[in-house]
């Protein structure tokens, strides 16, 4: 397959993953339930599904986006359209396959204290320690917000798409946690779908790097982590 049929593939699949976590989210959050409703964290089945789904749509946009200089996300690329391109059911096999991932891995990061040796017992096995995907939607995760923005990215949200409301108390927050004004830029630049390459290109400055860019979005990403939830509620606000 050439670039432009992987280019057409690729936004197809996409397409048909938004239709069928649309059309099949009442199953998802059935899933879901199904295997993390005896958890405390899983309380909030709606965030959890949202959660789950944010996540899928994430590696999927990586992998479907893929740089050619990416192996493995190339590869994977490859792999995956040409499973669609042979059978169009391959991505609602993916989406619920991935949700029994997704469940597997918080099974596991929420009960893994339960692999903790008890000296008293003479427990004398080592600890597992769980994989960073499995951290991923956890309370207090340095994932979290990146991970809302890629699902708003690719579900074609942007700021126009916002309420005014939204836009100001999220200005206003990002500038009493103390962003600057380059850092709000490049959150809204990301938010409304531009990449890093496309914002290094826009700049006046000619040194400017698309890994300038990717930095700058990375820490001020880890300044937002910090308020999470203030962030989440913001954003829930426009959608009541």
């Amino acid at each position: 397959m050439d670039d432009a049929e992987l280019q057409k593939l690729g936004e197809l699949f996409l397409r048909e993953f938004h239709y069928i976590t649309r059309t099949d989210r009442v199953l998802i959050k059935v899933m879901i339930k199904s295997r993390l409703q005896y958890f405390p964290e899983a309380a909030d089945l709606e965030y959890m599904t949202f959660g789950c789904i944010a996540d899928i749509e994430r590696i999927l946009s990586e992998q479907i986006q893929a740089d050619p200089s990416g192996h493995f996300n190339s590869k994977e690329r490859l792999r995956k359209l040409t499973e669609f391109k042979k059978d169009k059911a391959f991505v609602k096999k993916y989406t619920l396959e991935a949700v029994k991932s997704f469940c597997r891995k918080k099974r596991y990061y929420w009960g893994h204290g339960k692999n903790k040796p008890d000296i008293e017992k003479g427990d004398r096995h080592t600890e597992r320690k769980p994989g960073r995907a499995a951290r991923v939607h956890g309370t207090g995760d340095s994932n979290e917000v990146d991970t809302w923005i890629a699902s708003m990215v690719t579900s074609n949200l942007s700021s126009d798409s916002l309420q005014s409301e939204t836009l100001e108390d999220l200005n206003e927050l990002f500038t009493n946690i103390g962003l600057n004004e380059k850092k709000i830029r490049c959150f809204w630049d990301r938010f409304d779908g531009m990449t890093f390459v496309e914002m290094a290109a826009a700049d006046t400055n000619k040194t400017a790097s698309p890994d300038q860019y990717r930095k700058r979005f990375k820490r001020l990403i880890a300044q937002l982590e910090r308020h999470s939830e203030q962030f989440r509620a913001i954003l829930m606000q426009n959608f009541r």
